[in-house]
């Protein structure tokens, strides 16, 4: 039987919930509850990964630093890297559309507090960009030396936010099914780029 997303959607969380009810303290219920939960699983060729990726998804931020077709910024890169390290979620920039984006890739929970982190860091970096330009290079006239410090700036303290996080230790099985969700999320992701990986032109949609 072919499924459509929606059907296989709601399979899925039948069987999640079959899987919770299998670890009930009534023996009978959880023995009646696995087996139909086996049952199902081989009826639809349903694997323990496909189980496992229900709770895989994507979240959306603004990029905040650049714009469509723009290239991204050293010290937007290291944020990104920061907030993967922090919450176990993978970064994909994608510039290809109208509005620049930051696409969180891994278990829900993790995209979405990752995908809240950058845009509230993000946002205060770019204020603080915008003081540091203000107060401290006034009497720079070089605009493009302006910009360079100003960089230089940001890196700096995108140095010191990381250097007050505890990076996150992913499982091996966390590792795999996140490798996993990618490949079958965006099957032609191309390298990351040094300064940021990119999706390829309508690989987002």
């Amino acid at each position: 039987m072919t499924m459509n997303d929606e059907q296989k959607k709601k399979l899925l969380e039948r069987l999640k919930k079959l899987m919770a009810l299998s670890r009930s303290a009534n023996e009978h219920e959880a023995a009646s509850a696995l087996e139909k939960a086996q049952s199902l699983m081989r009826e639809f060729s349903i694997t323990e990964d496909d189980l496992d990726l229900a709770d895989y998804g994507t979240t959306e931020s603004p990029a905040v630093f650049i714009k469509a077709g723009q290239r991204l910024p050293i010290y937007a890169g290291m944020l990104s890297c920061i907030m993967e390290s922090a919450f176990g979620a993978s970064a994909v920039w994608d510039s290809t559309g109208r509005e620049a984006k930051v696409i969180w890739i891994g278990p829900q929970s993790k995209t979405e507090i990752a995908a809240y982190s950058y845009t509230v860091l993000a946002r205060l970096l770019q204020k603080k960009r915008s003081e540091y330009k203000f107060v401290s290079l006034m009497q720079e006239r070089s605009p493009g030396r302006r910009e360079a410090r100003a960089d230089t700036y940001c890196e700096g303290w995108m140095m010191g936010v990381r250097s007050n996080i505890m990076p996150y230790q992913p499982s091996e099985k966390e590792k795999r099914l996140s490798d996993l969700f990618t490949r079958q999320k965006f099957p032609s992701l191309g390298e990351a780029d040094m300064r940021g990986a990119g999706l390829s032109a309508g690989e987002s949609s």
